[in-house]
């Protein structure tokens, strides 16, 4: 389930990070729900993932809309066994947790489900917020991370390396995606290494039993070609760090 569930996000997301997305969560005996969320003054966009146990077909898609007050009003576009659906939701932040409101959905046009009553949605299903770290440049944390990926990363590209972008960590793990460039400013000897470093790295790092950082996944891409790698090799890494 969490290869699959860090493929769908991989696929739907692509390859964008922002530092404001926070993540929510639910598991239970009989399913599990994801929900990925980014608020921008009053816009709100994300996924949401319902992922049941057993024969039962799953949910995943992305929404957008608008917040006031912890209020998000949204339309989620969604497939469903194989069919594309949209419909409106209603979530709610309070706190560290988000609520999905539930109410009768009735058509709309243009295929669209409409609520029939929003301000009558109950919101007995909450997703608790899972934290997510950013280790903050200047941290021996984060040095830690680069230091591990820069041995694997130099030595492909000949040079010394230095790294930008978006590095996270969660739960004994961490990853990292963003740019590469050669200290010295100077492009690679090794035509193929100097063209990869014009793509985006991404490598996934988890501690090992004495708390080192160990590179346990690499490679540049233009598309979601190495993240979609380290999720198959790697299924038990947190979801967070995947997407």
């Amino acid at each position: 389930m969490k290869t699959t569930l860090a493929l769908l996000l991989i696929s739907i997301l692509g390859c964008n990070a922002f530092a404001d997305t926070v993540f929510y969560e639910l598991n239970s005996p009989e399913e599990a729900t994801r929900v990925v969320l980014s608020i921008e003054g009053e816009e709100v966009y994300g996924s949401k993932f319902w992922i049941p146990t057993g024969e039962v077909h799953g949910a995943e898609g992305t929404f957008s809309g608008t917040i006031k007050d912890g209020l998000i009003t949204a339309i989620y576009q969604y497939t469903i066994e194989g069919s594309e659906q949209s419909e409106e939701v209603v979530l709610k932040l309070d706190g560290e947790t988000l609520s999905i409101g539930e109410g009768e959905l009735i058509e709309g046009g243009g295929g669209l489900l409409k609520l029939k009553a929003p301000g009558k949605v109950t919101f007995e299903k909450k997703l608790e917020r899972i934290t997510v770290a950013s280790p903050a440049p200047g941290t021996p944390e984060r040095k830690a991370i680069m230091d591990a990926m820069r041995g694997p990363v130099a030595a492909h590209a000949g040079k010394a390396v230095e790294f930008t972008g978006d590095l996270r960590a969660h739960a004994g793990w961490a990853s990292f995606s963003g740019s590469v460039a050669t200290k010295d400013g100077t492009a690679p000897e090794n035509e193929n290494a100097a063209f990869q470093l014009e793509l985006d790295l991404f490598a996934l790092l988890k501690k090992d039993s004495e708390g080192k950082w160990q590179v346990m996944s690499w490679g540049f891409s233009g598309d979601i070609g190495a993240r979609m790698e380290a999720a198959e090799k790697f299924p038990d890494a947190p979801w967070t760090l995947l997407y």
